[in-house]
């Protein structure tokens, strides 16, 4: 049966049951309570592209997971042991915060660190309470995917708080390494900081008698992001060890950083004879890089693609 079906008659049969109503209501207080949050964090990955498009990767991704798995509806529209796991985690999170608030009030030293973890504990809590709908749902045989899916965005989520801070030092170091491999290829390029505008400063790129500005959009934050993510997901997936979590992480960050520099200096190389059409170009190539990241971080890392046969479990 499918699970749209599934679920559409098992509704019919629960709605019937008084405590149904009441559960549903509990996880609905538990998501009106985080709405200012999550409306905060839609309209800041709506409004930033690379953030956007790391969220739709991972959303890919989950989907691969759930199609390779092809887990069976049970226990399905009812607080399960799953979605009690949760909330009650949502719960300790919420208390972490609220605690963490009263003590922040109070303490005199620097307040940087522990506003870090309440903004963590917030957004884990953000998405536990998502993670607890899920369950009630889907029911408990999603357990693997759901709690997989809820760690890498929760990574997504907190990461995605410092994409202003990290934007500079990523611009420099892509455009350092950009240079370097323009020169190992035997051509002539530099790498100078300027005044873009009164008070704006950019990282310039000069190559054969034209200068390209290393823009926001090209400091791999997204790619990078991207890589992470998958890495995340399949060890959590498949419960690595710390140790195996750790070499996938750095093995999909790398691949992120060398395909963000292979985009920037290929731009580089054809701006000169696709000039006219150079938004085109820069686009085009940006798209085909980042999936292109995509796909070998997913294949290099043996994530799922086709279903697997059932005979194989």
């Amino acid at each position: 049966m499918r699970i749209r079906n599934k679920l559409f008659n098992s509704f019919k049969e629960n709605s019937k049951r008084y405590g149904f109503w009441i559960e549903l209501a509990v996880l609905s207080c538990f998501l009106v309570a985080f709405a200012p949050v999550s409306h905060w964090f839609a309209s800041y990955t709506f409004s930033e592209n690379r953030v956007f498009h790391s969220l739709i990767t991972l959303i890919i991704a989950v989907a691969l997971l759930f199609r390779n798995e092809n887990p069976k509806i049970q226990n399905e529209l009812n607080i399960n042991t799953s979605c009690q796991k949760s909330l009650f985690i949502t719960c300790i999170l919420i208390l972490v915060f609220f605690l963490g608030n009263f003590i922040l009030q109070w303490i005199q030293f620097d307040k940087s660190i522990l506003s870090t973890i309440l903004d963590l504990s917030l957004i884990s809590a953000m998405t536990m309470s998502v993670t607890s709908l899920v369950f009630f749902i889907f029911g408990t045989q999603i357990e693997r995917i759901a709690f997989s899916s809820s760690k890498c965005l929760i990574l997504f989520f907190f990461i995605s708080l410092f994409m202003i801070q990290l934007d500079w030092p990523l611009r420099a170091l892509a455009a350092k390494w950009s240079v370097l491999a323009i020169e190992i290829l035997g051509q002539n390029a530099s790498v100078f900081i300027t005044n873009l505008e009164e008070n704006i400063s950019g990282i310039i790129i000069q190559y054969s008698g034209r200068h390209f500005n290393v823009a926001s959009e090209c400091n791999g934050f997204g790619i990078i992001l991207n890589g992470a993510l998958i890495s995340i997901l399949l060890s959590a997936y498949r419960q690595h060890s710390l140790f195996e979590t750790g070499v996938q992480i750095i093995a999909a960050l790398f691949i992120g950083f060398v395909m963000n520099i292979m985009r920037i200096i290929t731009i580089i190389f054809l701006a000169p004879i696709f000039f006219s059409h150079y938004d085109l170009i820069h686009e085009t190539l940006g798209s085909f890089y980042y999936w292109g990241s995509f796909f070998i971080t997913w294949y290099l890392l043996k994530g799922p693609i086709f279903k697997k046969n059932p005979a194989e479990s």
